[in-house]
């Protein structure tokens, strides 16, 4: 490939290498504003157009709602209403509760209308449902009224709830159910009451709302029941995956992408107050990123357009950026056909090949100089040999130049026999000097075993010198730990007196008992015998404390003796390493002086071997010398062949430099 590319021609190459490059960056351009395109893009629907689209989805819902939760808050905080229920009878409460319902209606257009009232006397549910009023009475063993209980004892002020009941039918039904803020002796809100709306219209405006194709939105509870979504939505499957439980609490709305069924997602949700449920959106990644690949497309198509032009007009910028190389290609061949050192290059680019063109130029001239010069010294050459054969008597020009030479060679081989002669001299005297060297290696051995003595006698002495400094230190510290026990043996006396003195004052004590205890009559006779127990034991003590009193002065003693024994050891080990010492002292100074008999002996080994060597060399030389005579003849004769061969060599070159063409020498390019 390296080859290929070297034969191409410099067109070529500029053109692909400009080509290739703008391709390259062509490609990293389009492809890195296609990455940072789509990344923006995602980036803006995650963070803006998704939780805006669910917004206003979310608003849509309230919108319809709140109207609902109007009517039922006006119908919930009547309470002149509750008093005049209170006050009237239970046929009077019907027709009260009918029209208030009925006037509710003409305001606002719902389905049902209910009200649940918590008087002294009686507790009962009314829904006035298609132009019929219908009550019951309220009970917690009623699965009807499950939904009044627990919204009761939630504490919320409202709450919307999707139910059916008995009045109402099958039918799936919105209560908006709101409290009056008064309550009764049990706790109970006097009265809950509101509308019921049909989830038709609302179910409808939650199906059919599209992001792109295949983009759903579903309402969920708080607890995570989907009450309502497209047949298609992904979120039922999705109800054990973490994914969905971070969407049941994404409060700061954020968009969660995900990969389900081979297909990748973005969800989102937005709690609705009003709905007290979860609006939650899903979309196919593909469809939001399937524009922004089109657009990508449309820009790769157009970059790609626009690199081919710039490839297509490459070439002529790179074939007019090589006209004046080629311009010097050719040129340059000329002046090699032809061989004409007179010739130059001319080229108006003022540029690098410009230079080049310059350069070419004066290594011409300075070629033309240099043949110029070898022509004259090839004439000189001719010349010089032609000398040459005539001198040296063989260039058979006459018979005297050959009788010179034989006279010449007659002398070289008489001069070869007298080195020959001292050659025989000189190996003679190699002989003796052989010799000579020999003895003196025998002295070196002898100086060099006598050092190698001295100096283990050297170091001998300094190891016993050491090891002499290692017993005095071991006798003084020896010495120290005997006066060390010395004073121990001082401290041991000390607490025998102390148990003397113990045991002195034991003894007085027992006296003092032994007389209390006869003072005590029969009642102190064993107190008595054990006075004196200890009094006996006293004695023993102080028996013993003498005993070994005897014993430490003893020991004192022996230390004492010890003391002075290991003083003198101290004082001779002293003496024996100042004499070691001196002793190593001598010895130092022997080996000092072996070392310069050996030296001495070594440097005599050495000048005997020099002086060998000088001989044999001398020898050798003459040897060479005799060989060089003798073959310096046969070398005289030769030389008559070698002057005419290079006599023909300096008429070859003579004929060779010929065909060069240069112009004088003071010429100028």
């Amino acid at each position: 490939m390296t080859a290929l590319w070297h034969r191409l021609s410099q067109t070529t190459r500029m053109f692909f290498a400009f080509g290739s490059f703008m391709v390259l960056v062509t490609l990293i351009s389009v492809l890195f504003q296609a990455s940072f395109f789509t990344s923006a893009r995602l980036k803006h629907l995650a963070e803006f157009e998704i939780p805006s689209e669910l917004e206003k989805l979310a608003l849509n819902i309230r919108l319809q709602l709140e109207p609902s939760i109007q009517s039922s808050r006006i119908l919930a905080s009547d309470n002149e209403f509750i008093s005049r229920l209170g006050d009237a009878t239970p046929e009077e409460r019907n027709q009260l509760v009918e029209d208030k319902l009925l006037n509710i209606l003409e305001g606002f257009p719902a389905r049902s209308v209910f009200m649940a009232t918590q008087l002294a006397d009686d507790a009962r549910y009314y829904q006035y449902n298609l132009g019929r009023l219908q009550d019951r009475a309220l009970s917690r063993s009623n699965p009807d009224d499950a939904w009044y209980y627990a919204f009761v004892n939630s504490g919320q002020s409202y709450e919307l709830h999707l139910d059916t009941n008995e009045f109402s039918g099958n039918d799936l039904l919105l209560f908006v159910n709101y409290r009056n803020e008064s309550s009764t002796a049990g706790g109970l809100p006097s009265l809950v009451a509101g509308v019921a709306l049909e989830m038709q219209a609302l179910t409808e405006l939650i199906n059919n709302y599209r992001l792109g194709n295949h983009g759903f939105v579903s309402l969920v509870t708080a607890d995570g029941n989907i009450q309502s979504g497209h047949e298609d939505s992904i979120l039922k499957s999705l109800q054990s995956d973490p994914v969905y439980g971070q969407l049941l609490n994404n409060s700061a709305h954020k968009v969660l992408e995900i990969s389900h069924g081979g297909q990748d997602y973005m969800l989102s949700s937005v709690w609705m107050d009003s709905l007290k449920r979860w609006l939650i959106i899903e979309v196919p990644k593909i469809e939001l990123t399937a524009p922004i690949s089109k657009q990508m497309w449309a820009a790769q198509a157009i970059g790609m357009g626009l690199m081919l032009v710039a490839l297509a007009l490459t070439y002529p910028v790179a074939r007019s950026l090589t006209r004046p190389l080629r311009q010097v290609q050719s040129q340059l061949g000329s002046i090699t056909q032809s061989l004409d050192l007179s010739g130059r290059i001319q080229i108006s680019d003022q540029a690098e090949l410009g230079d080049l063109a310059s350069q070419v130029n004066q290594l011409l001239q300075r070629l033309q100089q240099t043949v110029s010069e070898i022509l004259r010294s090839s004439t000189h050459l001719n010349e010089a040999a032609i000398r040459l054969a005539d001198t040296s008597g063989l260039g058979h020009a006459n018979a005297d130049h050959f009788q010179a030479g034989q006279t010449m060679a007659a002398a070289i081989e008489q001069m070869s026999s007298s080195v020959a002669e001292i050659t025989s001299t000189m190996e003679e005297l190699s002989a003796s000097s052989t010799q000579i060297a020999d003895h003196s290696q025998s002295v070196v051995d002898v100086a060099n075993l006598t050092l190698d003595s001295s100096r283990r006698g050297a170091d001998a002495m300094q190891e016993l010198e050491q090891r002499m400094t290692g017993i005095h230190s071991d006798y003084a510290q020896s010495l120290q730990d005997i006066l060390e026990l010395g004073n121990q043996s001082k401290e041991i006396s000390k607490v025998m007196d102390l148990i003397n003195n113990v045991a002195d004052q034991t003894k007085l004590i027992a006296f003092n008992a032994a007389l209390e205890a006869s003072s005590a009559g029969e009642a102190g006779k064993r107190f008595s015998v054990v006075a004196g127990e200890i009094r006996r034991l006293a004695d023993s003590v102080t028996e013993s404390t003498r005993s070994i009193e005897e014993r430490i002065q003893a020991i004192q003693s022996s230390i004492s003796r010890l003391v002075l024994t290991s003083e003198k050891a101290v004082n001779s080990v002293q003496s024996g390493m100042d004499v070691s010492a001196a002793t190593a002292s001598e010895l130092n100074e022997l080996v000092d002086a072996a070392t310069r008999t050996s030296n001495a002996a070594q440097q005599i080994s050495l000048s005997t071997k020099q002086q060998k060597t000088a001989s044999s060399q001398v020898v050798i030389a003459l040897r060479d010398i005799a060989n060089a005579s003798a073959t310096n003849a046969q070398s005289v004769r030769s030389i008559s062949d070698i002057s005419e061969e290079l006599l023909g060599m300096a008429q070859t070159l003579n004929q060779l430099m010929q065909e060069f063409h240069v112009a004088p020498a003071d010429d100028t390019p």
